[in-house]
């Protein structure tokens, strides 16, 4: 009932295997077991239900219904467990909180005080105006620590705009954890591409088995099932 999507799953494994590290190909293969194994606990449990003599059509079509919400609640929390977000977080929490520089003086200090005190007084769009390409391509160390070391709660900057600017720190300044977090991301999305197909063809196979009256109504927005 899924073994399309088990082959074009299988390609997208086969694929990071030729280019990620060893562990991150592990890992996917992982993944790949695990997704394999619902998908033939599914089909298995289909196969019950169409041999079940005791069920008539529209029973059956009620049976598949409710195997597929299951299972894609059991895809849910699969996929849950298999998010590398805290991964990322942890590695960049490897990072020091003060400048990247090994010597950070009192002057060094006192100068990024000064930095604040002058960006404070200027609105967000003015500083990405006045400083934006320095800012995120790592020219103006100065500036940047300047903003990421401000205290909590006086950030001068929304926090998209700082982990921009972390990442580019991180790149200049530590380029062996830069790499490992690029791998880590792209693990995370050749993952979330594996379940993401199964979700959508578990959602159009479970709107298959719903009642042709409650499809219609559903297509024309007056009645959600």
């Amino acid at each position: 009932m899924l073994q399309d999507i088990t082959l074009k799953i299988r390609e997208i494994v086969q694929e990071a295997q030729k280019t990620l590290p060893i562990e991150s190909a592990a890992a996917i293969e992982s993944v790949y077991g695990d997704i394999l194994n619902l998908i033939n606990s599914i089909n298995k449990k289909i196969k019950i239900i169409e041999n079940d003599a005791n069920l008539h059509a529209g029973a059956k079509m009620t049976a598949r219904r409710k195997l597929l919400e299951k299972a894609r609640r059991e895809l849910e929390a699969l996929k849950s467990k298999k998010k590398y977000a805290s991964m990322i977080e942890e590695l960049e929490s490897k990072l020091p909180d003060e400048s990247m520089e090994k010597e950070k003086s009192i002057l060094k200090f006192l100068r990024e005080k000064e930095i604040r005190d002058r960006l404070v007084c200027m609105t967000e769009r003015q500083i990405l105006s006045q400083f934006g390409d320095s800012l995120f391509d790592g020219s103006n160390p100065l500036i940047i620590d300047a903003i990421l070391n401000a205290p909590p709660g006086f950030e001068i900057l929304p926090e998209k705009d700082l982990k921009k600017m972390r990442e580019v720190r991180v790149k200049k300044f530590d380029p062996e954890i830069s790499a490992e977090i690029e791998t880590v991301r792209n693990l995370q999305d050749v993952i979330m591409q594996m379940f993401n197909l199964v979700q959508v063809e578990m959602d159009k196979l479970r709107k298959k088995e719903l009642p042709f009256a409650i499809v219609k109504t559903k297509a024309t927005g007056t009645e959600t099932p």
